[in-house]
């Protein structure tokens, strides 16, 4: 059926549709060099969603990585994982509305986005606009840069799952500019919920299967996806059904179509010109 399909199929639930973006993407890196822990790692939405819980694999090549600027989840969403008996690592402590968060995800640095991207180890002096203009080759950022405090959060993350020895560990950037052609779909989570109710839509976009809260497709990052003739599914959620999302493909994500919150999403990417309702 193809794009045209999914534009207008689109445009039917009031969902805008973009002709690909582009991205100025960003991430911030703790190499752990294969440092032990008994610690697993949550990787939370500022929505309160849990994407993933991973142990540390003890190899040189793996790392924990999250965005340049600092993060919040509401004290509402987060007290689920604040009452536990363990706490929540990836959460501080909570103020009156909301709790600082580090959304952060475990990576192969030898991987996808990660392999290709270009690389510069902060020192104490370091100008973190300068660093960035550099390893992007440009003048002039199309985002806001570093936030110190997104390093200060990831440095006390490490502390809680390394211990002391975390202190001497580097911070890393890691950073590229890039361009998605694919169709980018923006709107609210009900109605994107809605559009891929449509058998063929999902088709299309590569999903399995329509759920209550989402969707579900091939976990690209699971080892049965590389050495196994059966596939594993995993679900992914859309959060707060009125909060506007980004839907897109991503070859690098753990599912081919993925989602973003529109107000992460703008942090580092830009809509190309809206394909127009006819």
């Amino acid at each position: 059926m193809g794009e045209s399909f999914l534009v207008a199929e689109a445009h039917r639930w009031g969902i805008q549709v973009y002709p690909g973006f582009e991205g100025e993407e960003i991430r911030i890196i703790f190499k752990y060099d294969g440092m032990p822990t008994t610690e697993e790692l949550e990787t939370i939405t500022p929505q309160g969603i849990l994407l993933a819980t991973r142990p540390l694999p003890r190899k040189r090549t793996f790392a924990l990585a999250t965005f340049p600027f600092p993060q919040h989840i509401p004290l509402s969403q987060a007290r689920r994982y604040l009452s536990r008996d363990t706490g929540c690592l990836v959460m501080g402590d909570a103020g009156d509305d909301s709790v600082p968060l580090v959304q952060a995800e475990l990576v192969d640095l030898t991987d996808g986005w990660y392999r290709d991207c270009k690389m510069h180890t902060l020192s104490d002096s370091d100008d973190l606009n300068e660093v960035l203009q550099d390893i992007l080759e440009t003048d002039t950022l199309q985002t806001d840069g570093i936030d110190q405090e997104a390093i200060r959060q990831l440095r006390i993350l490490a502390k809680k799952m390394f211990g002391d020895v975390a202190d001497d560990q580097q911070i890393t950037i890691c950073a590229r500019r890039y361009h998605n052609q694919d169709l980018v779909f923006k709107g609210r989570g009900e109605d994107i919920h809605l559009f891929l109710r449509n058998d063929a839509v999902r088709k299309e976009l590569g999903i399995t299967a329509w759920t209550q809260r989402g969707y579900t497709a091939t976990d690209r990052k699971s080892s049965s996806y590389f050495f196994s003739l059966i596939s594993q599914n995993v679900e992914v959620e859309l959060g707060d059904w009125s909060e506007m999302i980004v839907m897109y493909r991503d070859t690098n994500a753990r599912t081919l179509t993925t989602v973003q919150p529109l107000s992460q999403f703008e942090r580092e990417k830009q809509f190309g010109e809206e394909i127009s309702v006819t």
